[in-house]
């Protein structure tokens, strides 16, 4: 992934969270519920990720791209 810094400050990919509707929040839960009903540790980040794709599909493809990039995207708004 490309990285672009300006006067010393590196910038965090733009990655668009869209207004959350029912489905995408009813696939989200799914995912989530899945974890833990079948106590599924070993396949936690996989599943979070497609609860992260069902709820912002954007952010997901980033986080798959740099992990960082994405936590940074949401924890600095």
């Amino acid at each position: 992934m490309s990285q672009v810094v300006i006067d010393g400050i590196e910038y965090v990919p733009r990655a668009k969270v869209p207004e959350l509707s029912d489905a995408r929040l009813k696939a989200a839960l799914e995912v989530l519920t899945e974890i833990q009903y079948f106590k599924q540790t070993h396949k936690a980040i996989p599943q979070a990720w497609n609860a992260l794709n069902a709820l912002a599909p954007e952010l997901a493809e980033l986080a798959a791209i740099n992990p960082k990039a994405a936590y940074d995207r949401i924890h600095n708004e």
